[in-house]
């Protein structure tokens, strides 16, 4: 039986329902439809929901999840109650390790199998402590809106908050500090128990700057993920969750060591995570005597503008910002004649830019 045919039936007067339940007792009760019938007499209330929001799933019928324990006999515990662990893995809220087991929640008490108003089978009223309710409306998964996890309009009665008394963020009584607004299951997923579970997928939440800058074309960004290189320490986020992989676990190059000076990190000329200039060079470089230069570094000509040496503007090359005692391009401009091209054939990156 369809939907639409069981919204029929549900739908005929009373006398023709029970004409049609006393037809289908005494007539095969092998079939579905007749079971469907038979259901709806006894168990109106779910069936009805069923019909009214969709039910569990489309095209899904009472004997779908619930076998006949007793054939040809009706009465308590007549057909079987599946465990929601069945077909779905077994996840409560709060997880088992982060609760005493009377705070933990199973599937029931948030969702109504049989069909529910509000999406992912939510529950309209949501059991509290004691025998207090709270009305939810949860059509959208938008993190901070009418209908969502959260409700900005009315605090504390998103499908989130509902519950909440000591969290940090949105809580029942429309306290806690801001948060994100994003949608809560892209750091909260079910499947882990809505703990927040970092990933890939959300690390530009809570870094936005480095996500952006690892979006420009780079080497890096074509060939790695924020987790090649930023290791899980903790599984939540929080303040050194992720380990930094030095850059030298990849790279074997020597860093620039100026006469009489410690040698230059890596990260005072380059982003791991990307820039607008080539070979992930910063975009404004600290000097070595301390002072902020803005660099724009697209080829690798020698003598050009925006490569190492400037000849229309000398002193502001990717080369020359920091030089202040070499024989050529200095930072103020001055300096001997030197070859035009490239630099690198001779100051190698490899060997700290020291003259092969």
């Amino acid at each position: 039986m369809t939907s639409l045919q069981l919204a029929a039936v549900l739908l005929v007067p009373a006398g023709l329902l029970a004409l049609a339940g006393d037809a289908a007792f005494a007539g095969d009760d092998s079939g579905s439809g007749s079971d469907s019938v038979l259901c709806a007499r006894c168990h109106d209330t779910q069936v009805a929901l069923a019909v009214a929001t969709g039910g569990h799933a489309a095209g899904l019928e009472c004997t779908d999840c619930h076998a006949d324990r007793r054939p040809g006999i009706y009465g308590s515990r007549h057909r079987t109650i599946p465990r929601c662990s069945t077909h779905h893995d077994e996840v409560r809220h709060p997880p088992r390790n982060d609760a005493p087991p009377q705070a933990r929640r199973n599937c029931l008490v948030c969702h109504d199998v049989h069909g529910s108003p509000n999406a992912h089978l939510v529950r309209r009223l949501l059991p509290l402590r004691g025998d207090r309710f709270a009305e939810v409306h949860f059509d959208n998964e938008a993190g901070a809106a009418p209908g969502g996890f959260t409700d900005p309009t009315a605090p504390g009665t998103g499908v989130c908050e509902v519950c909440h008394r000591k969290t940090n963020f949105y809580r029942a009584d429309g306290s806690g500090e801001p948060h994100f607004t994003d949608s809560c299951i892209l750091c909260h997923a079910h499947t882990d128990g809505f703990r927040p579970v970092v990933s890939d997928a959300n690390c530009t939440l809570c870094h936005a700057a480095e996500g952006a800058r690892f979006a420009k074309p780079s080497a890096h960004a074509a060939r790695f993920a924020c987790s090649s290189c930023h290791v899980e320490q903790s599984p939540t986020p929080g303040p050194e969750h992720r380990g930094i992989r030095a850059c030298g676990d990849c790279h074997d190059y020597v860093t620039h060591s100026p006469p009489g000076r410690a040698p230059v990190p890596c990260t005072q000329c380059h982003d791991p995570h990307g820039t607008d200039n080539t070979h992930l060079v910063l975009e404004q470089i600290t000097t070595t005597s301390g002072a902020e230069r803005p660099i724009v570094f697209n080829n690798i000509n020698g003598l050009a503008d925006g490569s190492f040496a400037s000849p229309s503007n000398p002193g502001t090359g990717i080369c020359e910002v920091c030089h202040t005692q070499t024989r050529f391009y200095r930072a103020d401009g001055s300096g001997e004649s030197h070859f035009p091209y490239s630099c690198i054939p001779c100051h190698r990156h490899a060997q700290g830019f020291a003259p092969q």
